[in-house]
């Protein structure tokens, strides 16, 4: 069957930051892997992901562990530093994107807070898309398999009827097995390939 929608991660495929996390170490002291510790530990950011709570709850709740572990640093100040930035768009893959809503409907599917159509909006991509699949918002993340669910009811379409890129293999898999087709993203070149190959472009 053809493809009538392609799914796009984001953060890693169509989203990069700074992995110095633009300079919180010499600005403020505390070194970049504690924050990606206290920010991304499991216990730390899946209740975010799951919509349990918001963003900024999720934030405060890393200031805390920061302002704990560093005392004599300004661990809102840098906490805040980093909520300040949105990342930068990889403009092939946006290019991509943009080809591919010319022929199908496209989605994001993004393990997300609460902040991401605020992110959407600041990186001007809020329209780029038919879908969009925050787990923040469905309740269940990637790679539970809920949420591929959610997201082909969303898009109105069986699984044979999707596409689906995405820089984790843990991610993608879960679609491969619901009958999806899939590529995991190493950069816009293969992905444009496997578009192709896929009778997408």
């Amino acid at each position: 069957m053809p493809i009538k929608c392609v799914f796009f991660d984001f953060d890693g495929v169509l989203r990069n930051w700074d992995p110095g996390i633009y300079d919180i170490e010499d600005k403020f002291g505390i070194p970049v892997e504690a924050v990606r510790e206290a920010a991304f530990a499991k216990a730390n950011l899946d209740p975010a992901i799951r919509g349990e709570i918001t963003d900024p709850q999720w934030r405060a709740n890393v200031a805390q562990i920061l302002s704990k572990r560093y005392p004599n640093h300004n661990a809102i100040g840098a906490v805040n530093h980093w909520n300040s930035f949105t990342g930068e768009i990889d403009p092939e893959v946006l290019a991509l994107v943009e080809e591919c809503k010319t022929v199908t409907k496209v989605a994001l599917f993004t393990n997300a807070t609460s902040k991401l159509n605020q992110d959407l909006e600041a990186l001007g991509i809020s329209n780029s898309f038919d879908y969009v699949v925050n787990a923040s918002e469905a309740g269940f993340f990637k790679p539970e398999p809920e949420v591929y669910t959610y997201a082909l009811k969303l898009a109105g379409i069986d699984p044979s009827e999707a596409f689906f890129t995405d820089d984790k293999d843990v991610h993608l898999r879960p679609a491969l097995k619901l009958g999806w087709a899939g590529h995991l993203f190493d950069n816009a070149a293969g992905l444009r390939t496997a578009l192709t190959n896929a009778g997408v472009l």
